[in-house]
């Protein structure tokens, strides 16, 4: 029969850190964000919050410029088949998804 793992006799046995003396009570950090001074102020609730006109007219420039492009697609507009359609149509789309990654 093999020989199963056992430790050997001259392995260090008992506690490896003394008993007793300081204790640490703080986890995982040796000092708060507090202390360290790392901590965002919170944003006041008032400011967190956008006019109530903002997200109406977002909401229409995404709209509006879609319906800018697909206006050129179907030859709606004058002079349609214009690169220019599609590019104003994508910067008001654009700035409409801008101003929607800023709503609170």
């Amino acid at each position: 029969m093999a020989k199963r793992n056992q430790p050997s006799k001259s392995a260090h046995q008992g506690r490896v850190t003394p008993k007793g003396g300081e204790r640490n009570t703080k986890v995982g950090r040796y000092r708060s964000p507090e202390e360290s001074g790392r901590v965002t102020a919170r944003i006041p609730e008032n400011v967190k919050h956008s006019p109530p006109w903002w997200g109406k007219t977002a909401l229409g420039l995404l709209v509006g410029g879609l319906v800018v492009m697909l206006g050129n697609w179907m030859t709606v507009w004058p002079g349609s088949y214009s690169p220019w359609y599609l590019v104003g149509g994508l910067a008001t789309s654009a700035v409409g998804f801008g101003m929607l990654t800023r709503y609170h």
